[in-house]
């Protein structure tokens, strides 16, 4: 169904910033100063400051390590990746990264576009694959926005269209109150137009139009 294409797009974002959850008893751990002993966790992420820093260097690359990260459930890599606004943002209101993890998951990524003339700004289209709760195979085609920081490239939002021709959805990592205030509204939306939706078997088309591009 169209519909639950659309879902999962909107829900995308909550996947990636759900609540946090205190009581982690690694995390408490893994950050305790007084701990003198390099502790598993330490050597993980060395090897993922390695991998993090050859892929900053090309948008393609960091949206490509962004998806493996995501459908591996990666979710120190994946917060690597995302800018520092979206990491200090969604932590200030105390959300976390929790990519879903996906076996059945496939990605292509395709062509990048810069969108200003600094070419500080990176669209890169992908296409998204897995297996629905009926077994059926979805695609989705989403952008991923991508800003140029002191470091490297790195993940700003994503941007697709729930309705062809009409204005697209923008997920503002930067802004996660403004992108739970979005998908709110988009899922009203989708709820409305649900009937019309239902048993349509198109590929859900992504846009390169964000007010991120600036």
């Amino acid at each position: 169904m169209q519909g639950s294409k659309h879902a999962w797009l909107l829900l995308i974002a909550i996947v990636f910033f759900g609540c946090n959850q205190s009581n982690d008893a690694t995390s408490t751990v893994d950050n305790d100063p007084a701990s003198g002993q390099p502790t598993e966790e330490t050597i993980i992420v060395e090897k993922i400051d390695d991998e993090v820093q050859k892929a900053v260097k090309d948008p393609k690359a960091v949206v490509e390590l962004f998806l493996h990260s995501l459908r591996d459930g990666d979710e120190a890599t994946t917060s690597r990746l995302l800018t520092n606004k979206a990491r200090s943002e969604t932590a200030k209101h105390d959300m976390v990264v929790h990519p879903p993890g996906s076996k059945t998951a496939q990605f292509v990524v395709g062509q990048t576009i810069y969108t200003t003339e600094s070419h500080d700004i990176a669209h890169v289209e992908s296409n998204w694959t897995d297996v629905d709760e009926a077994g059926r195979r979805q695609s989705y085609e989403i952008v991923w926005i991508l800003r140029q920081e002191s470091l490297g490239w790195a993940v700003a939002g994503m941007a697709t269209e729930l309705f062809s021709g009409e204005t697209p959805l923008v997920m503002n990592f930067e802004d996660p109150l403004d992108m739970l205030a979005q998908q709110q509204r988009a899922e009203l939306e989708l709820t409305r137009r649900g009937a019309a939706a239902a048993g349509s078997t198109q590929v859900m088309p992504a846009s390169h139009s964000s007010p991120l591009s600036r």
